[in-house]
C-alpha cells in the first residue's frame, strides 16, 4: 500500500512540476512581448525576428501570419537570413501575405546569396528552375569580339585556319580568341556546334575577367547549356559581369533578384 502512495505522490509531483513549468515558459513569452516589440520598433534586427517569430508560432500572443510576415520583411530587409527565408516560404504559400512568386523567388534567392543551405537546395527544385527559365529573357546568344566582325552576330565564314589560330591564341592565354572561340563553338561557325566547348571557353575567358564572358556564363548556367543547370552560379555569373559594369548582366540581375525594397516591380 505504501508502495502505491508513493507512486501516486510521485506522479503529482511530476505533474505539478510539468504544470509549473509549462505555466511559466508561457508566462515568460507574454513577459517579454512589450520589450521584444519596442526593441523591433526601434530598428534591432534579431528583435524584429524574435517577435515574427513569436507571431508565427503563437508564443506569448495569439498566433498572426500576417503580424509574423510584417516583421519578418523588416528583419529580412537588413539582411537576416533566415527571416529572407521564411519569408520566401510565406509568399510562395500565400501564409500571411497574398501569394507572389515573384517575391517569393526574390526572397529565397537573397537567402540562397548569403549561403542559406535550405533557400539554395530549394531553388534546385523543378519549380524554381521552371520558374527562372520563364523569367529569363531571349537571346540569340553570344556575340563576337570587335577583332571579328560582323553584323548579324555570328562569325562568317571561319576557316579550319582560323579556328587553329584561336586556339593557339587561346591555349597561350589570350582572353580574346578565349572568348571568340566560346562564340564559335555556341553558333557551330566552321565547326560542329558544340555548347560544351563553349563552355569550356568561356569561363577560360570569364575567369579573366572578361566582363561577357562572364554574362555569357550566366545564361548558359541558367539554361544548363554545356553545362548542368545551376541558377546559383547563373546569378554569381552575372553578378560578376555586373560588377564590371555591363550594362546587360545589371538588367537581367534587376529581374531576377531585385533589391529589397518592398513593393518594387
Amino acid at each position: 500500500m505504501e508502495y502505491v502512495i508513493a507512486i501516486v505522490v510521485l506522479a503529482l509531483i511530476a505533474a505539478g512540476i510539468w504544470y509549473l513549468t509549462h505555466r511559466a515558459q508561457g508566462g515568460d513569452d507574454e513577459h517579454i512581448i512589450p520589450g521584444v516589440t519596442k526593441a523591433a520598433q526601434s530598428g534591432d534586427v534579431f528583435a524584429q525576428y524574435k517577435l515574427a517569430s513569436m507571431y508565427y508560432e503563437g508564443k506569448g500572443v495569439p498566433p498572426n501570419s500576417a503580424e509574423a510576415a510584417k516583421w519578418y520583411l523588416k528583419a529580412a530587409q537588413q539582411g537576416h537570413v533566415e527571416a529572407q527565408f521564411i519569408l520566401g516560404i510565406m509568399y510562395e504559400r500565400g501564409d500571411g501575405v497574398d501569394r507572389n512568386d515573384d517575391q517569393a523567388y526574390q526572397w529565397i534567392s537573397t537567402a540562397a546569396q548569403q549561403g542559406h543551405p535550405r533557400a539554395r537546395s530549394l531553388l534546385e527544385s523543378d519549380k524554381w528552375l521552371l520558374y527562372l527559365d520563364a523569367k529569363t529573357p531571349e537571346k540569340n546568344g553570344p556575340e563576337e569580339k570587335a577583332d571579328v566582325p560582323d553584323a548579324g552576330g555570328h562569325i562568317s565564314e571561319v576557316t579550319s585556319e582560323q579556328v587553329e589560330e584561336y586556339i593557339r591564341k587561346a591555349e597561350d592565354g589570350d582572353v580574346d580568341a578565349q572568348y571568340n572561340l566560346g562564340v564559335i563553338y555556341y553558333h557551330g561557325e566552321g565547326v560542329p556546334r558544340d555548347f560544351e566547348k563553349a563552355y569550356i571557353w568561356f569561363r577560360k575567358a570569364a575567369e579573366q575577367d572578361d566582363a561577357d564572358a562572364q554574362y555569357n556564363l550566366g545564361f548558359m548556367y541558367g539554361r544548363g547549356e554545356g553545362v548542368q543547370k545551376d541558377h546559383t552560379q547563373s546569378l554569381q555569373w552575372f553578378k560578376r559581369a555586373a560588377d564590371q559594369g555591363h550594362s546587360a548582366a545589371k538588367a537581367i540581375l534587376e529581374k531576377m533578384t531585385r533589391s529589397t525594397v518592398p513593393g518594387r516591380k
